[in-house]
C-alpha cells in the first residue's frame, strides 16, 4: 500500500473511531441532561471537567514522543511503552489524590465527591488507552482504534442509557463511566499485544526523568491546552449555579462532538509527518498543506452550520428546556473550524522539535483566557465563556500558524482555503434562506456546499485529487 493511501485508511480508521464514538457519546449526553436535568447534568460536566484538568500531568506529552520516535525506529517501543504506562499511571494517582482533597477541603457536595471518586479513575485509565493508541498510530496500524473505542463508548452508552431510563441517577451513571473506561482499556492494550507487536515488558525508572524532559514542552503545552479548553467550564461552576453550567455543558458537547475530524487527521499525518523534513521528497510542507485543506473542507461548513441553525439543532438534541445553549454554540462555532487548524499546526510542530514554540503560545493564551473569563463569565454568563473560548483559540490558531509556516517553507492559502471558503459562503445563504425549515437548511447547505465546493476545485486545482493519491512513494 502507498504511504498516500495508507494516510487516507488511516484517517479513515480515525474517522470511524471517532464518529462511532461521538454518536454513542451525544447519544449518553443527550439522554443524560434529559433524564437528570440541568442541575445534576451540571454535576457530572463540572466531575469530568475537573478530573480531566487536575490529571492532565498524567498525559504530559509522553505519547507523543512514543509515536514521534518509534515511527522513526520501532525497536524503541519496547523502551518506551511500559515506561510511559507506568509514568502516566504514577503521575495520574497523584495529581488526582490532591485535588480530591483540595475538593474535600474546599466542601463540595458528597454527591459531587462521590462523582469525582468515580470519574477521577476512569479519565485515568483513558489517558492509558491513549498509549496503546499511540502505538498504533506509531505502527500506522489505526485500524484498531475503532474496535476499541467505539466498542468502550458504545457499552458505556446502551449502559447509561438503559440506567438513566431505569431512574439511575448522576452517581450511578459516573459509575457506568468508569467500568466503560476499564472495558477499553483492557480491550486496547490486548489488541496491541495480540494483533500488532508485543513490547517487551521493562520498568525502569531511570527511564523516567528522561522521558518527562523530552516530553517536557510538549506537556507543558498540553496542560495549557487543557486550561484553555476546560477553566471556562470551572470558573463557570464558580461563579454560577450547577443549571447554568449544565446548559453551557450542551453547547460545548456540541463543538466536542466536531473534534474527531482533528484527531483522525492529524492521528494520521502525524508519523508521516515524523519522517519527512521541509528538505525530504516529498518536503513536509507538501503534506502539511493538503492536511490543513482537508481539515478546513470538513469543518468550515459545519462551524457555519452552528452559526446559522444553532435554535434549531439545540432544541432537537437537548429540548426546549436547553434553549439558553443556543446563543453559547453560536459563539462557540468559530472554535469548530480554528481548532482543525491549530491542532494539525501543532503536530507539524512536535514532528520537526518545535514544540517550545507551542508550548510558548498555549501558555500565553491559557493565561489570557483565564483573566478573560474573570471579566467575561460574571458579565456574560455561559455566553461569556463560550465568547473567551472563540477569542483565545484564534489567538491559538493565528500563533500557531505563523511559526508552523515556517517550519513547513510556506503555504498557499489559495489552494488551502480558497474552494472551502467559497463553498461555505454558498451554503450559509441557502440555510439562511430556510432556516425556519431545520431538514430543508441542511440538505440545501450540504448540497451547495459539495457542488460549489467540486466546480472550484476541478476549474481551479484539477491536479490535487491525483497529488493526494501519489502523496508518498510507494511502500511495503
Amino acid at each position: 500500500m502507498s504511504g498516500a493511501r495508507r494516510i487516507l485508511a488511516n484517517t479513515a480508521y480515525r474517522l470511524l473511531a471517532d464518529v462511532g464514538s461521538k454518536l454513542a457519546s451525544i447519544a449518553f449526553y443527550v439522554v443524560m441532561a434529559r433524564e437528570l436535568g440541568a442541575k445534576s447534568f451540571g454535576v457530572f460536566t463540572f466531575g469530568l471537567a475537573f478530573v480531566i484538568l487536575t490529571t492532565t500531568l498524567g498525559n504530559f506529552g509522553q505519547d507523543s514522543v512514543l509515536t514521534r520516535e518509534v515511527a522513526r525506529d520501532r525497536t524503541l517501543l519496547d523502551r518506551y511503552f511500559f515506561n510511559t504506562l507506568a509514568l502516566k499511571t504514577v503521575i495520574s494517582a497523584v495529581s488526582l489524590a490532591l485535588a480530591l482533597l483540595i475538593a474535600e477541603i474546599v466542601g463540595v457536595s458528597s454527591e459531587t465527591r462521590t462523582v469525582l471518586l468515580l470519574l477521577g479513575p476512569a479519565v485515568v485509565l483513558e489517558i492509558l488507552m491513549k498509549t496503546c493508541f499511540a502505538a498504533f498510530q506509531a505502527y500506522e496500524r489505526l485500524e484498531f482504534i475503532p474496535i476499541a473505542l467505539v466498542t468502550q463508548r458504545t457499552v458505556t452508552a446502551i449502559a447509561g442509557i438503559a440506567a438513566l431510563l431505569a431512574g439511575a441517577g448522576v452517581v450511578a451513571v459516573s459509575a457506568i463511566y468508569l467500568a466503560g473506561a476499564a472495558l477499553g482499556f483492557a480491550l486496547s492494550l490486548r489488541l496491541l499485544l495480540r494483533r500488532v507487536v508485543r513490547p517487551a515488558f521493562r520498568i525502569e525508572t531511570g527511564r523516567w526523568w528522561p522521558l518527562m524532559r523530552a516530553a517536557a514542552a510538549i506537556g507543558t503545552a498540553s496542560v495549557f491546552a487543557v486550561v484553555l479548553f476546560r477553566a471556562d467550564m470551572t470558573m463557570l461552576a464558580a461563579f454560577k449555579p450547577a443549571a447554568v453550567v449544565g446548559h453551557y455543558g450542551a453547547a460545548y458537547r456540541l463543538l466536542e462532538a466536531t473534534l474527531f475530524v482533528s484527531w483522525s487527521v492529524g492521528s494520521a499525518v502525524y508519523p508521516v509527518f515524523s519522517r519527512l523534513s521541509p528538505t525530504s521528497e516529498p518536503a513536509v510542507g507538501f503534506v502539511f498543506e493538503r492536511s490543513l485543506k482537508l481539515v478546513v473542507a470538513l469543518t468550515l461548513p459545519l462551524a457555519a452550520g452552528a452559526l446559522v441553525l444553532a435554535d434549531p439543532v439545540v432544541r432537537l438534541v437537548y429540548g426546549n428546556e436547553y434553549a439558553t445553549a443556543a446563543n453559547a454554540l453560536r459563539l462557540l462555532a468559530p472554535t469548530i473550524a480554528l481548532y482543525p487548524v491549530a491542532y494539525v499546526a501543532a503536530s507539524l510542530l512536535v514532528s520537526q522539535h518545535r514544540q517550545r514554540a507551542m508550548m510558548i503560545v498555549y501558555g500565553l493564551v491559557a493565561l489570557e483566557n483565564i483573566l478573560a473569563n474573570f471579566v467575561l463569565i460574571p458579565w456574560l454568563s455561559l455566553d461569556g465563556a463560550a465568547l473567551g473560548t472563540s477569542l483565545s483559540q484564534l489567538l491559538v490558531t493565528v500563533a500557531l500558524i505563523v511559526v508552523a509556516q515556517q517550519a513547513a517553507g510556506g503555504i498557499q492559502w489559495a489552494r488551502v482555503a480558497g474552494g472551502p471558503i467559497l463553498a461555505t459562503l454558498a451554503a450559509t445563504v441557502g440555510m439562511v434562506l430556510l432556516r425556519d425549515e431545520f431538514a430543508a437548511a441542511v440538505a440545501a447547505g450540504a448540497v451547495l456546499y459539495l457542488a460549489v465546493l467540486f466546480a472550484f476545485e476541478r476549474l481551479r486545482f484539477p491536479d490535487d485529487a491525483r497529488a493526494v493519491l501519489d502523496l508518498l512513494p510507494r511502500r511495503a
